[in-house]
């Protein structure tokens, strides 16, 4: 095995950059926007690093723990992306804290791991070092009972999940007799019997990476989490957790093919995850529909989307290799790049709405079509685009999900997610409503402006790749398609 640590540049920078961090923000107390450009930098670095090296030094390291693929590139510029994203916004929040942002990329440390897992112990253990410094994001707000209620329901149900994932991880071990992703998918597709013990620890590691990524029924956390943690903080665990979650299912899936292959064994993996992507879609557009709160409606969408995400996990079930399984890799990977935006966006107003009305509930909005316009009109295109409509980001990666799923016979599960998105509208257009026909308060000041700094960073960061990739969306989907293969 190759034992070149040249593939692991960007993990070594960012790293040594933590490193460095801690160490400089113990003399930068009273200029701690040096630590924040400093991260933002790694990051960006390493977004280069990545995309200059994507074809090179492709192959298993580390005695097969590791390995270097296009899929590995793809989630490294994804995780780094979307944290640079979350750092602006934390910077309104906390312009003179560091901590947050050192926590933040000691999680996206774990995720860059994750990436490229090929083992299942590097794959735990990498996942453990994403959600822990989560934990204590959800609860930086120590004075804020809210916000300590949510870290301590993110660690409760943490422990559980990992709890079940590692049993699960122990049952596939005691059958296949390895930790290797690859020799564990081998070992069970030449045994021709697949009991019970295979598909018990199958289930319970979705379990746990359904924690990860609020998928029904492990969703229970995501609400509270969501409400009680500083919305910065939100917006991040809206992302880049949840599409750690699905780097890990991608990993995984030679070994739900072979364990719970289409034919033969007591449950297949293309049944699980249809009903499992069929339940969350539903439950989560669903109970958006009675919620006042924006974070807590915007936390049951995040369940919605992730149950539309796993359509794509379905495809591959049913397809794991060929032109469909391509497809709905290339699919699933863009669709997490447009809600990186579309989502970031959408987050990055409510903030706006909770530092400027001491709330995040839909009624502090009422006619802000007509004195904050500009905020208004930002959140109706998110909105918009969360929901699936052209000619916006989200409406193209829906359509690659919809084509994956039809093009793998899915029809019953393509069915269930437009008529949920049919539902979406309804609550989304809601919040629409709320800011553009209703009539502001009397003591509403009107016409109020947001700071250029925020207009800048709305426009730049989220708006304008939200409507880019709603009609210029090719090259990137070309690119995609490349490396998935």
């Amino acid at each position: 095995m190759n034992v070149d640590l040249t593939p692991f540049l960007p993990e070594l920078i960012l790293a040594g950059g933590i490193l460095a961090l801690i160490v400089l923000d113990l003399f930068l107390k009273r200029n701690r926007g040096i630590v924040t450009a400093i991260g933002g930098v790694l990051l960006l670095l390493i977004v280069v690093v990545v995309t200059l090296n994507a074809r090179q030094n492709v192959g298993v390291y580390l005695f097969g723990a590791v390995v270097q693929d296009g899929m590995t590139v793809l989630f490294r510029v994804l995780f780094a992306a979307a944290t640079i994203l979350s750092i602006a916004m934390l910077t309104f929040s906390f312009p003179k804290e560091s901590e947050p942002y050192i926590l933040m990329l000691s999680s996206v440390l774990g995720m860059m791991l994750l990436a490229g897992a090929n083992d299942i112990v590097s794959l735990f253990v990498a996942l453990e070092l994403v959600s822990i410094p989560s934990y204590v994001l959800a609860g930086y707000h120590r004075k804020d009972p809210k916000s300590a209620e949510a870290a301590l329901k993110y660690v409760l149900f943490g422990a559980l999940s990992s709890g079940l994932m590692i049993y699960g991880f122990s049952l596939l071990y005691g059958v296949s007799g390895t930790t290797n992703i690859p020799k564990m998918a081998d070992m069970l597709a030449s045994q021709g019997s697949f009991g019970m013990v295979t598909t018990a620890g199958l289930i319970l590691v979705l379990a746990g990476i359904g924690y990860k990524v609020a998928l029904v029924p492990m969703h229970f956390w995501c609400p509270d989490v969501y409400e009680g943690s500083p919305t910065p903080i939100t917006a991040f665990f809206s992302v880049t957790p949840k599409a750690a979650g699905f780097a890990a299912l991608f990993r995984l899936m030679p070994v739900f093919a072979a364990g719970m292959p289409v034919t033969g064994g007591l449950m297949t993996a293309v049944t699980l995850f249809t009903v499992v992507s069929a339940v969350t879609m539903t439950f989560g557009n669903l109970g958006a529909i009675w919620q006042k709160s924006l974070k807590r409606l915007l936390a049951y969408s995040s369940i919605a989307h992730a149950g539309y995400i796993l359509m794509g996990f379905a495809a591959i079930a049913a397809f794991p290799a060929g032109e469909t399984r391509d497809l709905a890799a290339m699919a699933v990977i863009f669709y997490l790049v447009t809600y990186l935006f579309m989502n970031l966006g959408a987050f990055f107003v409510v903030d706006y709405i909770e530092r400027r009305e001491g709330s995040d509930q839909i009624a502090v909005i009422k006619g802000w079509g007509k004195t904050h316009p500009l905020p208004a009109l930002l959140l109706a295109v998110f909105l918009f685009s969360l929901t699936g409509l052209p000619p916006l980001a989200g409406f193209v990666g829906k359509f690659y999900l919809l084509a994956a799923v039809v093009k793998g016979k899915l029809f019953a599960l393509a069915i269930i997610a437009v008529l949920n998105t049919v539902i979406s509208l309804y609550y989304y257009i809601r919040i629409i409503k709320e800011m553009f026909l209703n009539d502001p308060d009397e003591a509403t000041i009107p016409l109020s402006k947001p700071t250029p700094r925020l207009a800048i960073a709305l426009g730049v960061a989220t708006l304008i790749p939200t409507l880019l990739l709603g009609v210029a969306f090719n090259g990137i989907a070309v690119w995609i398609s490349s490396l998935v293969k």
